[in-house]
């Protein structure tokens, strides 16, 4: 009779205990919240055919006010960089008189578990120069103060792994 009790008394705070579980979904959501500022950025580039790594590290030299992500309340998002930051060195575009031309791009977002899901909101009208879907980023670390995105794309040559790191700018 005792076990009979102690098993019902089991279940109950099995089932109390799993009623009580939080959703993290809003939370992330909502801690990612607010303009991030880019402050480095490893990438690791591996060739496919011969495995061969080469990696560069960009460091908060190379970044200005214009390397940033900013995440609304809304679920849309605005990148914005300075430059084209690749394997062999960051290259800047500019305007016919010299001067540096930032870029911006618009998304769409939504975090799932630790997925950043982008969707672009300009549909480029060439077709070679769109995305077609939306990009998947990991969250590595999400915090009051620091937020690390890595972005993995492959091609038919190359492996690539960006991880960039974001102060909080709040």
């Amino acid at each position: 009779m005792k076990v009979k009790y102690l098993l019902l008394i089991i279940t109950g705070l099995m089932i109390g205990l799993s009623a009580c579980k939080k959703d993290n979904k809003g939370s992330e959501q909502a801690a990612i919240v607010g303009q991030w500022f880019v402050n480095k950025s490893i990438i690791q580039q591996q060739t496919i055919s011969t495995d061969a790594v080469t990696d560069t590290t960009y460091n908060s030299t190379a970044f200005n006010t214009y390397d940033y992500f900013q995440f609304n309340n809304d679920g849309t998002a605005s990148v914005s960089f300075s430059g084209i930051f690749g394997i062999n060195g960051k290259g800047t575009a500019t305007n016919g008189a010299g001067d540096p031309v930032y870029g911006t791009n618009q998304y769409k977002y939504n975090i799932s578990g630790s997925e950043l899901i982008l969707t672009s909101t300009f549909i480029h009208p060439t077709i070679c120069c769109g995305l077609d879907g939306p990009v998947t980023e990991t969250i590595i670390q999400l915090d009051a103060l620091n937020l690390v995105l890595r972005t993995i794309s492959i091609n038919t040559s190359y492996k690539t792994i960006t991880d960039t790191y974001y102060t909080s700018g709040r």
